[in-house]
């Protein structure tokens, strides 16, 4: 299933001090705490506003098997919120640090190489409330 590979990603996040400091957290925050602003899936539990932010919400995309049965051609993404621009870009920058060109290893999970496939801003409809969108292409054995 694709949780375990949302379940890297967001592990892979909390873990580094610098990535959590963007969201105004430390990697020692308690869980509750974490997951107001680290978001597994595409509806976080509190309300998306410009008191609430900077948020990221992870959540994977259609992915497809490819000539080789036995690996899943996946993709994930990261929705950036913040009140500007720069901050949701940076904060996508330290993602892209992290995950570009690199393996996902987590609690027997690991991904072949991941590839940032497209990035860009985007409308968010709500005043004073910006977002940066960043999808990964990742191949791994799907069990």
């Amino acid at each position: 299933m694709s949780q375990v590979l949302i379940d890297a990603v967001y592990y892979l996040l909390e873990r580094d001090a610098a990535f959590m400091a963007l969201l105004g957290l430390n990697p020692a925050a308690p869980p509750e705490v974490k997951a107001g602003k680290l978001v597994k899936g595409l509806e976080p539990d509190i309300v998306i506003s410009d008191k609430t932010v900077p948020q990221v919400q992870i959540y994977t995309m259609p992915g497809r098997y490819g000539r080789n049965h036995l690996v899943y051609e996946g993709k994930y993404c990261l929705d950036v919120y913040a009140k500007r621009s720069n901050d949701a870009r940076g904060i996508a920058q330290r993602a892209f640090e992290l995950f570009h060109d690199k393996y996902l290893v987590f609690q027997g999970f690991q991904s072949f190489r991941c590839h940032l496939a497209y990035d860009t801003d985007f409308a968010t409809g709500i005043k004073e409330l910006k977002g940066f969108k960043a999808i990964y292409d990742v191949d791994y054995v799907r069990k």
